[in-house]
């Protein structure tokens, strides 16, 4: 083989590992899903990890559904049910997403967090991420015994329901003792987070705070924390758990910096 001839070769082989390179750089990756999706492309449903191409179609199952993508240089977008109308690509539906919430940052001397402010979040309208069996530390101020206890107050059908929230060492717990049925929190239901204290040899009960609890199994937030560091472009660990921060509280509900370091 002459010379010019393997020129020729080694020059097509680059152009083509460039066009490749690129093609790959411009793929999308889902990280997130609302209800459901179908790729009329590919014609399959859309799972989570899923890579999307710029030329794929997605139709949207419901009004209220919608996918969260990242990609490399642009960052989370969304495909939403309004924007996947008509038929169009999904370099056509989607759209960047405005954050309006803020990261809740580890203070200077951090012993955990006041319930008073924690599960007071108007920027996430109200809803708090609750990860099924991770402790949430709370600060000290608050004595936790047999007979001093934080509990969650709601009506169901016009009943109350009263649930002792489990604690440790570690902090408080959210799982099936507490929340029974997280089906009926799906659609926004409000709860009182309580706590019940002796002061003065007089027994008290003292609501801190009111929120709207969104609950999630470890796994499936694992899932996606794994899928955004492994897709995203960025390397700083501060900015990675940042978009980790900034998409769990869009998506779930707040999320404190030091709670988010325990789902991990």
């Amino acid at each position: 083989m002459n010379l010019s001839k393997l020129k020729h070769i080694s020059i097509g082989l680059i152009i083509m590992l460039l066009g490749m390179s690129f093609m790959q750089e411009d793929n999308y990756y889902v990280i997130y899903i609302k209800g459901s999706a179908f790729n009329t492309i590919s014609k399959r449903t859309v799972r989570m990890g899923d890579m999307l191409k710029p030329s794929d179609k997605v139709e949207l199952k419901d009004p209220n559904a919608k996918l969260v993508l990242i990609h490399p240089d642009k960052g989370r977008l969304e495909i939403t049910s309004k924007s996947a109308a008509n038929g169009l690509t999904v370099k056509d539906q989607i759209t960047s997403i405005k954050s309006e919430s803020r990261i809740i940052s580890r203070p200077l001397k951090y012993e955990g967090y006041n319930p008073r402010t924690y599960f007071h979040s108007p920027e996430t309208n109200y809803r708090v991420l609750l990860v099924i069996g991770v402790p949430l530390k709370i600060i000290p101020f608050y004595k936790l015994d047999s007979q001093n206890f934080f509990y969650l107050l709601w009506e169901k059908n016009g009943v109350q329901v009263v649930r002792k929230i489990p604690a440790s060492d570690r902090g408080i717990y959210f799982n099936s003792s507490v929340l029974g049925d997280t089906n009926e929190f799906v659609n926004g239901q409000k709860v009182k987070f309580c706590y019940q204290h002796y002061e003065y040899g007089v027994l008290k009960n003292d609501v801190l705070a009111e929120f709207v609890p969104v609950v999630a199994p470890i796994n499936e937030i694992n899932q996606q924390i794994t899928l955004i560091r492994k897709y995203s472009s960025q390397k700083e660990p501060r900015v990675i758990n940042a978009l980790i921060t900034l998409h769990l509280n869009d998506n779930y509900g707040k999320v404190g910096s030091e709670y988010l370091l325990s789902i991990r």
